[in-house]
């Protein structure tokens, strides 16, 4: 075994390799192309994935769930990457959301959440966790987070977020703020009831099993109920999200870049070229054989981080970046490898990229610190 499986660890990864060949075999890529939209989602993807146990996993076993710790979702999410991207990122956002919440689970309804969300995961609605990156980092690379205004209708916000989930799948959407003295807040807020302030989603871009949208705050009235946390605890909270949500993304990119690799090593060695297989030549083998080191290398950097026992917030960054420059090159090699072939849908390697570049974009073309202050 690697150094970084268990028992427990492996049992999850060989569902989420049989969970992503059902995916492929059975969600509808035509019908959804180009029209990535709430409506148009998939909610077998979900309710397949409740039923092989990993939307409650992170929980405490306690509470129905497996316990099963940060390691052990990134082998999960780069596995399923493997077989499809889509379902994979949507599970990392999901577990990013549900790490804040496990932060404050002794906090107000936290736990009341939790133990919702754990009983509804098997049901045909599973209740799914959303989080909200500050739209100002992933736009401009400007740390400046959305405002709240103090009026005589209480706390208002204002600001722009991109949400890697549409809100309107999500039961509770996790989101982080910076109030006016400079406190760290987190809000837990209904996400059905955010759907009219939805600016726009995005269509086409790639992961076409997962809407994402830009979330505009123009004179929201926050809830003080919605507010689960202030301080050093919404900040240990923010904290576990942003690591999740890096981590989460990172190990997806680094189950694509595999599988891309894998798919053109496979290709190279079928395809027959002056009388022998292509992998047989020296430049095809020595690129074949980069593409396998880079991918293996983005899966090391995410799960080294993973098991890092200091937070390992700044690991997570830096697996994100690299996985994110890895998974692109080792994509755009791998079409390449297969010539004209490689552009076209029919050998899936054109998907992959797509995929990549916009698992990059989610948090913006560089990793930079989205909930605080910049590094």
């Amino acid at each position: 075994m690697e150094w970084y499986e268990s028992e427990d660890r492996a049992m999850f990864a060989d569902t989420a390799a049989k969970f992503a060949a059902w995916a492929r075999e059975n969600i509808d890529a035509e019908h959804m192309a180009g029209r990535a939209a709430p409506e148009n989602f998939t909610w077998e993807i979900a309710r397949q994935a409740g039923r092989a146990g990993f939307l409650h996993a992170p929980l405490p076993e306690d509470m129905g769930g497996a316990g099963l710790d940060a390691l052990g979702r990134m082998v999960v999410i780069e596995r399923m990457a493997r077989g499809l991207a889509g379902p994979a990122a949507m599970l990392a956002a999901h577990w990013a959301g549900m790490s804040a919440l496990v932060a404050l689970m002794e906090h107000g309804p936290v736990r009341a959440w939790l133990g919702a969300l754990g009983e509804a995961a098997e049901s045909d609605r599973p209740g799914l966790c959303g989080v909200a990156v500050p739209a100002a980092v992933v736009d401009t690379g400007s740390t400046v987070s959305p405002e709240i205004v103090e009026s005589e209708r209480g706390l208002i916000l204002h600001g722009e977020y991109i949400c890697p989930v549409h809100p309107a799948l999500t039961d509770r959407l996790i989101v982080p703020i910076t109030a006016a003295d400079g406190r760290r807040e987190i809000l837990g807020i209904d996400g059905a009831a955010l759907a009219s302030s939805c600016r726009e989603t995005f269509p086409g871009s790639g992961l076409l099993e997962l809407p994402m949208a830009r979330l505009r705050f123009a004179g929201y009235d926050i809830d003080p109920q919605s507010v689960l946390a202030a301080g050093a605890i919404a900040e240990e909270a923010v904290s576990e999200m942003r690591r999740g949500l890096y981590l989460g993304l990172a190990a997806a990119m680094a189950g694509n870049a595999a599988a891309a690799a894998e798919y053109a090593w496979d290709y190279a060695g079928e395809r027959v070229q002056t009388g022998r297989p292509i992998r047989a030549h020296q430049d095809v083998r020595r690129a074949l054989e980069q593409m396998k080191t880079m991918a293996e290398a983005a899966r090391a950097m995410v799960f080294t981080a993973a098991a890092a026992t200091d937070g390992g917030g700044d690991r997570a960054r830096r697996a994100f970046t690299f996985a994110g420059g890895a998974c692109e090159a080792v994509c755009q090699d791998a079409v390449q490898s297969l010539g004209g072939y490689g552009y076209m849908k029919d050998y899936g390697l054109e998907r992959r990229l797509r995929d990549a570049k916009t698992m990059q974009i989610m948090l913006g073309a560089h990793a930079l610190e989205w909930a605080g202050e910049g590094q």
